[in-house]
């Protein structure tokens, strides 16, 4: 059911957002959603009583936009989005409106087929910005969230950007064994002193039949870093930490790797996404 939204939504829309693994400022959301639901614009796909989509779109009087357009991760799939975009668009339609925009950060490509199947063309075009208050940043507050660290240092001109963290949908265990069982492929084996760990999905744990504990999820940060970098780890740690997130941290020749709280997986991609 596609409903308008009300100021009553505005912690379950966050929340959405956060797992949808959308970038936001929480502490900008209330005035975000204020504008939208002041034109009724502001849209929710609901399913006994649970938000299952969102978007939300504004008009200026020469063209609109659409925002937030996006769908719990375990109702994809079904056309929602879909279904909120073609009803965004006729209510965009109905005031006037002749042309809609949107904008794809770098790492969200992907999406861009999605648009293009409901007409959407690409345009090259220079995109600034400007704060006219002080822009928000790892060191402000969020209310009712632990503050976050300063930023690490980093090796790269630049600094750390487009991280590309990309979640894996499989449950991780860390589990001791005398050895691999056989039929099971783990993420990673780690020998110590005390013995042999494996880090292995959930699946895989319950059909060799070791035992676990900590369930965790695995975030793979896809931006290439050398072993030699420095910084990088640091950054993530602390921002994770700055949440009270625990993170476990695998580096590979290519790619670092992060085993998060299960439970705490969509808030530790959504702190990652804004770096």
């Amino acid at each position: 059911m596609i409903r308008s939204a009300t100021v009553s939504d505005t912690a379950r829309l966050a929340d959405l957002w956060r797992a949808a693994g959308l970038r936001f400022h929480p502490w900008l959301a209330d005035s975000e959603l204020a504008a939208a639901l002041g034109q009724d614009l502001l849209l929710v796909d609901e399913e006994a009583g649970v938000i299952t989509g969102t978007v939300f779109g504004s008009y200026d009087g020469m063209r609109g936009w659409v925002h937030r357009l996006a769908t719990r991760p375990d109702r994809r799939g079904r056309g929602i989005a879909a279904a909120l975009l073609a009803e965004l668009e006729r209510r965009l339609r109905a005031l006037g409106c002749p042309k809609v925009n949107l904008l794809i950060e770098p790492d969200n490509t992907a999406v861009a087929g999605f648009y293009a199947r409901f007409g959407y063309q690409r345009d090259d075009l220079l995109f600034m910005e400007k704060w006219l208050t002080p822009p928000p940043g790892p060191t402000s507050i969020i209310p009712n969230e632990p503050a976050h660290s300063p930023r690490a240092p980093s090796p790269r001109p630049g600094g750390w950007r487009d991280i590309g963290p990309d979640l894996s949908g499989d449950q991780y265990v860390f589990a001791a064994a005398d050895q691999v069982p056989r039929g099971v492929a783990p993420f990673a084996a780690i020998r110590e002193d005390e013995g042999l760990t494996l880090i292995l999905t959930r699946a895989d744990a319950d059909r060799a039949g070791l035992r676990y504990g900590y369930l965790a999820a695995r975030i793979t940060l896809r931006v290439n870093s050398a072993l030699a970098d420095v910084g990088l780890t640091a950054l993530v740690s602390r921002t994770l930490a700055g949440a009270g997130i625990s993170c476990n941290v695998i580096a590979g020749l290519a790619h670092d790797h992060l085993f998060v709280a299960w439970d705490a997986r969509a808030q530790a991609l959504a702190l990652l996404r804004d770096l």
